[in-house]
């Protein structure tokens, strides 16, 4: 089903895809009642598709280089992983200043991606009181995305639960 043996992996009528991004938007593409969460308008797709590639490279990209040797390898924390973990939320903060969600006034598939990443944060502790903008962002998500807590905050907390110890090293 999946040569990579990853999580999430989606089978559709025989179809099989894995990487959550891209199960998002082939969704969206296959059973969405409209465009609103990922629209066709070339500007608009593009700015959904950069945060999503800014999801993806840059912000959960830093948590996995600064948490993944230390739950996976045991190896100790890095100081300047750590930084560069806050230099990504302070790249969304800037973001999202004058936006209500990531790529605009409305939700997309691009907050889902960046909310989970930023229940992965808020799980391992990270102190977003540095970054307003990004706590308005992360709270209205989680009011608008119908189900967060059961599609998300639970695979977040399940996460935590069972790779968390490492904070204690």
């Amino acid at each position: 089903v999946n040569y990579q043996h990853c999580v999430p992996t989606l089978v559709d009528n025989g179809f099989s895809l894995w990487e959550s991004r891209a199960i998002l938007a082939y969704l969206v593409e296959k059973y969405g009642k409209d465009d609103a969460l990922y629209p066709k308008d070339p500007e608009n797709r593009a700015r959904v598709n950069q945060m999503l590639y800014f999801d993806m490279g840059t912000l959960y990209q830093r948590f996995a280089e600064y948490y993944y040797p230390a739950i996976f390898a045991k190896a100790p924390f890095s100081p300047d992983g750590f930084k560069k973990m806050e230099d990504a939320v302070g790249f969304l903060n800037t973001g999202l200043e004058g936006r209500k969600f990531a790529a605009g006034d409305t939700l997309t598939i691009a907050d889902m991606a960046l909310v989970a990443t930023v229940a992965t944060y808020d799980v391992f502790k990270f102190d977003f009181s540095k970054y307003p903008n990004v706590t308005r962002w992360y709270e209205s998500c989680k009011k608008t995305i119908s189900g967060y807590d059961e599609i998300n905050q639970k695979g977040a907390d399940e996460f935590f639960a069972k790779f968390g110890a490492v904070l204690n090293q």
